[in-house]
């Protein structure tokens, strides 16, 4: 399915199946608004396990996420991880035909969950986690449907074996050089959530041209901003945008590569989950959110040089935390009507 028809798949088909699927939650039990950690806990041990579906964190870190879940509460996690859109491609197809595969949604474009929420797919919950996040990130969702689980850096990136210190783009705009011609590594915005927040921001500062030159320049384009990070490893591609986490991830390794933090603004990305209203084990899967909003989640997100979220969980030793870099920090409304917008500017313009 083209991710241009994504929005196409959540009509009234899939509306009816979504309630068919929920009534349950909706008249067998009636869910509080606010946790009762207890119970919830108790109920989420009889289901034993919890779908989560993914594209906000990598695997490897997804995996250990869900196996510390696990030794903590005997609950099963099954992890099903891809690129932000795919993802929700994958959720759409199954709310479409009625099937309840997902507990939990996890994911980058806040818009997949803007749409979710209007089609009445998500379950009103309001974990107990969720007052104990820095207040930057509270209340992405005043309505309590989707909050606010992983927030990441998207900097630039440069293989140290292939681009001098000096000679490395410090600007979003040095990325336009002619010399990176043939060198540059990028994300597609239709797929993955990542790049469209890094092209809706570059179009919001400098407009379309910026792309036009960029095309001139014939980036390689893969799916995914990871994907980017794993071709400026192998030396095929020079410099790229990426978050921050597979980078230094990725440097710790030993592997040639260095950061730079961009004089224009580092682009910070806010990536929300939520419970699925149709969710087949909701009780685990509240106890799973509750999970994500954690000091043992953050523990994880910080390990992987992802921000952090709680003041009770600090930056690894020579992190910069975000107060010390200068950041662009998108609107809902530049990730909801932004990156739809930037996608079809791309393939216009990069013919992909």
């Amino acid at each position: 399915m083209d991710p241009r028809c994504i929005g196409n798949a959540i009509p009234a088909l899939r509306r009816r199946a979504v309630l068919s699927g929920s009534c349950a939650l909706l008249f067998g039990s009636a869910w509080p608004a606010l946790a009762d950690i207890k119970a919830v806990e108790g109920a989420a041990s009889k289901e034993g396990q919890v779908t989560w579906y993914v594209a906000s964190i990598d695997s490897r870190n997804a995996e250990t996420a869900g196996q510390i879940f696990t030794t903590k509460y005997g609950i099963k996690v099954n992890v099903v991880r891809a690129a932000s859109q795919i993802m929700f491609q994958r959720l759409s197809q199954d709310l479409a035909q009625g099937a309840a595969n997902a507990d939990v949604f996890s994911s980058v474009d806040i818009a997949n969950f803007i749409d979710l929420k209007q089609e009445g797919a998500l379950a009103l919950y309001r974990p107990e986690n969720a007052a104990r996040l820095f207040p930057v990130f509270q209340n992405l969702d005043p309505d309590g449907y989707f909050y606010s689980t992983v927030a990441s850096v998207i900097a630039l990136a440069y293989n140290t074996q292939k681009v001098r210190a000096a000679d490395a783009p410090k600007s979003w705009t040095d990325l336009l050089d002619p010399k990176w011609t043939d060198k540059i590594a990028l994300g597609h915005p239709a797929y993955s959530g990542f790049a469209g927040s890094w092209a809706a921001q570059m179009y919001k500062l400098y407009g379309k041209s910026y792309f036009e030159r960029m095309a001139k320049l014939r980036p390689q384009v893969s799916r995914s901003l990871l994907d980017a990070t794993t071709l400026l490893t192998s030396g095929e591609r020079w410099v790229t945008a990426s978050p921050i986490s597979p980078l230094v991830e990725s440097a710790d390794k030993g592997n040639p590569i260095a950061i730079v933090y961009p004089s224009d603004g580092s682009i910070l990305v806010q990536t929300p989950s939520a419970v699925m209203k149709n969710a087949p084990h909701p009780n685990a899967a509240r106890l799973f959110m509750e999970f994500l909003l954690s000091v043992e989640f953050s523990q994880v997100l910080i390990k992987a040089r992802y921000e952090s979220m709680r003041p009770d969980v600090k930056p690894l030793p020579g992190v910069k935390p975000v107060s010390e870099i200068k950041t662009i920090r998108p609107t809902l409304d530049d990730q909801v009507k932004g990156i739809p917008a930037i996608a079809e500017l791309w393939r216009d313009i990069f013919g992909q």
